[in-house]
């Protein structure tokens, strides 16, 4: 069901139509899901279906993301191939760039439901994204420096307020 990236049909799934958890919920998945090296959705896979079903269900889970898509991109590379000097096929990648960037954004916000509601949390939020789009920080910098600063926001906040 994933095409350009599955983290959009993750959360729809996890989230709107099953109900199996909350966007603050699928917030923490996914960020837990992205520290670990790998690709973000399948660890997601993998956390989300070893803390239901055990190891059977992070198995089922990663071969439900990722089987199906499989197969249509080896048929579709195949073609790609075959077909990539037609310049109405580049045409058509070109089209597609727009909507798969729009799908991103539309997860983001979503995403951003999840996030603490404090100032520091947007903070740490826009210094990452700071030294991600500007700075353009490689990612296991990022995490270096501003996760241990988010932990400390985040601990700091509840002391202050519990």
């Amino acid at each position: 069901m994933g095409f350009g990236g599955v983290l959009p049909w993750a959360r729809y799934m996890l989230v709107t139509k099953r109900g199996w958890m909350d966007d603050a919920a699928f917030t923490e998945l996914f960020t837990l899901g992205q520290f670990f090296p790998g690709p973000n959705v399948a660890n997601c896979g993998v956390i989300y279906g070893r803390r239901t079903h055990g190891v059977a269900g992070a198995v089922l889970a990663v071969t439900g993301l990722y089987l199906a898509p499989m197969i249509t991109t080896v048929i579709a590379g195949l073609l790609i191939r075959h077909y990539w000097d037609n310049p109405r096929v580049q045409q058509v990648f070109g089209a597609v760039m727009p909507v798969a960037s729009g799908l991103m954004l539309g997860t983001v916000l979503r995403l951003m439901k999840g996030v603490p509601r404090h100032v520091g949390a947007f903070a740490a939020l826009a210094l990452v994204f700071i030294l991600m789009a500007f700075v353009k920080w490689p990612l296991w910098l990022v995490l270096l420096l501003c996760s241990p600063l988010s932990v400390g926001i985040s601990f700091g906040y509840a002391r202050r307020v519990g």
